[in-house]
């Protein structure tokens, strides 16, 4: 594809949609950082997916295939063999006959296409799908080796029985290698956010987290288990000897051209050191507002308050809430060239283009407060703490609110209005706070139902009541409404679910909320005004998305309730 031709042409055609202020910055922050476009329009928010897809789709002469929660035939995927389908950035979706539907990042690529033929014997009809979507199919081939995976590790394991006890050298040899090798990638095909290694009496049990719940994935003999945990811990760099104390590291992951980043901890237990691993995909792009679920008036006010030149962004919510990927959410959008932004986190998830990150390390003083200060002193315009905890981090946040920064950070509380007295708590004045925070954002993460088993369901009249109750709806208005639910099938570990999405509510702080916060006015109070300006709760955001047919009336009740 000629970039720049595929610029000017998607600047016409996208002219009603994105603003030529909006596009001019994008198409900036595009050369600037030497990423194609469409990367930028899409991290930004600026455009559709879909829309992106298939305009790129027209300049190309090609149909658009959207490919996300496409599942794909184990036998049609098998026509072109994994490593040619990464190496060539192709995967066969569909075949009729002699013809193969043939999805592509170039779909003008002659050669490729040639290639294709002679290697298929069929005739190929290309298509232009997005990277992500193809990722996302190319993780498919994985997925269709499941059965397999299990198998593999224990052959492989098993054979640590006969090598010699020095557990360094153990861990070094080939079984462990690809044991724990395939145990990574069977992890990443599942979708799995968290590794769970962890040793019980009679042997080991190996889990995984997937869409927030623990799923028991593999039992392996007893012995094994120290020659796993020297593996992980050769790959961290951590202390094989070291048996009493915890340790804490980080070591990255290839499959394909995906690259996986694990953050490691080991503790000592019981019955042996027990060891999560947290997956942290590199390779992916930060999703944009929309595809975390916010929508309506929650996006329009988040994306005004982003668009100030200071003052303070809140995510609030509980542990596992997704703070985090909402915060690289928001320094996605106003990254530019033109801006510096600077963070101080703990630990650094992802690492981002052009921004100025700093580890938070308590061993050697680096506290929150004192990266929040060293960094101040390098000019910049937008800063993120990863985390608000004591009263020395809350003032400078908030000082640094008032002398001219936009700062983003999170808090701990179970809803936006309680970030008010939390703050208050730390010993920051009820004026600083009123002056300085613009909107506060608190959230939780529900389960998406399986696209594959979805169907109509009819919810308990009971479990109706009390979410009728909460959002303040007469039951039988919302029983007039379609829910939805997944039967349970193979794609889904027959849970009904597959994915998480945000549920949201989003506190805007007008003149109105700053005159009562100033004087000290109950959460009560501030919540009765933040609704009647409109504000949604996170019930209520979650029970629209539950008769949209995103979520189920169960899984937003188990969530939201107070």
């Amino acid at each position: 594809m000629v970039e720049g031709a595929l610029e000017i042409y998607l600047q016409q055609q996208l002219g009603q949609t994105i603003s030529q202020k909006d596009f001019a910055q994008a198409l900036e922050t595009a050369h600037s950082f030497k990423v194609p476009l469409a990367h930028i329009l899409l991290d930004k928010g600026l455009v559709n997916e879909d829309i992106l897809g298939k305009t790129v789709a027209a300049y190309l002469g090609v149909p658009f295939v959207s490919l996300k929660g496409k599942t794909i035939s184990p036998d049609v995927l098998a026509l072109i063999p994994e490593q040619t389908a990464r190496q060539q950035h192709v995967v066969v979706f569909e075949k009729q006959g002699n013809v193969l539907s043939v999805a592509m990042l170039d779909p003008k690529n002659v050669e490729t296409i040639e290639f294709l033929k002679k290697k298929t014997d069929g005739t190929i009809t290309p298509f232009y799908t997005l990277e992500s979507h193809l990722r996302e199919a190319l993780n498919q081939y994985k997925v269709s080796l499941r059965k397999e995976f299990e198998s593999i590790i224990k052959e492989n394991i098993e054979q640590t029985g006969h090598l010699e006890r020095d557990l360094e050298r153990a861990a070094k040899e080939l079984p462990v290698i690809k044991a724990l090798d395939t145990l990574l990638e069977y992890a990443i095909a599942e979708k799995a956010s968290d590794i769970h290694i962890e040793g019980i009496e009679e042997n080991v049990i190996i889990r995984f987290r997937i869409d927030g719940v623990l799923h028991d994935m593999i039992t392996l003999s007893k012995e094994l288990h120290p020659a796993l945990v020297a593996r992980v811990k050769i790959l961290s760099n951590l202390k094989i000897d070291e048996h009493r104390l915890p340790q804490d590291g980080r070591f990255k992951f290839s499959m394909g051209d995906a690259d996986i980043a694990f953050r490691v901890s080991v503790i000592p237990a019981f019955y042996g050191e027990n060891i999560v691993m947290r997956l942290l995909p590199e390779s992916e792009r930060h999703k944009t507002l929309p595809e975390l679920g916010f929508s309506g008036r929650n996006l329009q006010v988040i994306m005004n308050n982003l668009g100030k030149p200071h003052g303070l962004v809140l995510v609030t919510g509980p542990t596992g809430s997704g703070k985090a990927t909402t915060l690289y959410s928001l320094l996605n959008i106003v990254n530019s060239p033109e801006i510096k932004i600077c963070t101080v986190e703990d630990p650094i998830e992802y690492g981002m283009r052009r921004i100025s990150q700093i580890q938070v390390n308590t061993k050697t003083g680096l506290t929150f407060a004192e990266g929040l200060r060293a960094l101040l002193r390098h000019d910049p315009d937008v800063i993120m703490v990863g985390e608000i905890r004591d009263t020395e981090t809350a003032n400078i946040a908030i000082h640094s609110a008032l002398t001219g920064h936009l700062v983003l950070s999170t808090l701990h509380t179970n809803d936006a209005i309680s970030a008010i007295p939390r703050f208050i708590d730390l010993g920051v004045e009820s004026f600083l706070v009123a002056t300085t925070v613009n909107v506060i954002i608190a959230q939780r993460l529900v389960r998406t139902i399986c696209a594959s088993c979805k169907q109509t369901i009819t919810p308990k009249p009971e479990l109706l009541a009390e979410i009728a109750q909460n959002v303040g709806i007469d039951v039988n208005e919302l029983s007039a409404h379609p829910f939805y639910a997944g039967a349970g099938c193979s794609e889904c570990h027959h849970t009904g679910y597959s994915g998480r999405m945000g549920i949201y509510e989003v506190f805007e702080i007008d003149d109105d909320a700053r005159a009562l916060i100033t004087k000290q006015v109950s959460t009560a109070q501030l919540a009765e005004h933040a609704q009647q300006k409109g504000m949604s709760t996170m019930m209520h955001d979650g029970f629209a998305k539950a008769i949209a047919g995103q979520t189920t009336l169960d899984e937003v009740y188990r969530v939201a309730r107070e």
